[in-house]
């Protein structure tokens, strides 16, 4: 069967491609609360992976929408003070490795009210999906203050350097 995945409000619904009908063994009738989520959805294997507004990096599996993982971003949340996932994901197949990136915390003008470096706002976040864990982070503007958010999803290359094949994230920014 062919399904298509649709996030919408704070839910993820699986249509049948074919008939337009909901899947009703997915979640509850045919969907699953994640919370709002401004990226879509990716696939690796059985598991379908996102990232909701909260900042939460969920998998769920395909079939039944049951949550096999949720890791938070950060270390807690707080809207008005940590940044929104909004710019987009990739995801490696071949590695595991599923990316987002993450906007400027808030409030992103004023900063006095959230000192320190705002871990993981601005940033690419590597997570292994295999490990369930975020592998890597790297932070473009720490404590901005200008609105320079990671906004474009990350894009996934090689480059050929002295005959050596080197897998790269590259991303761009304002």
């Amino acid at each position: 069967k062919s399904f298509i995945l649709v996030n919408s409000g704070s839910k993820i619904y699986k249509v049948n491609a074919k008939n337009g009908k909901l899947e009703k063994k997915f979640g509850l009738s045919g969907s699953v609360n994640v919370e709002k989520s401004l990226i879509p959805p990716v696939i690796y294997k059985n598991f379908i992976i996102l990232t909701n507004i909260k900042g939460e990096i969920i998998g769920l599996k395909f079939d039944t929408g049951e949550t096999v993982f949720k890791k938070q971003i950060n270390k807690k949340y707080d809207f008005k003070l940590y940044s929104v996932p909004w710019g987009g994901a990739a995801l490696d197949i071949k590695n595991g490795i599923y990316f987002v990136v993450t906007g400027n915390p808030r409030p992103y003008h004023v900063g006095i009210f959230r000192p320190g470096d705002n871990k993981n706002a601005n940033s690419v976040i590597a997570f292994g999906i295999k490990e369930k864990k975020i592998l890597w982070t790297f932070q473009d503007v720490i404590h901005d203050l200008w609105n320079l958010d990671v906004s474009a999803p990350p894009i996934l290359a090689n480059i050929e350097i002295d005959n050596n094949n080197i897998e790269t994230v590259i991303v761009t920014t304002k």
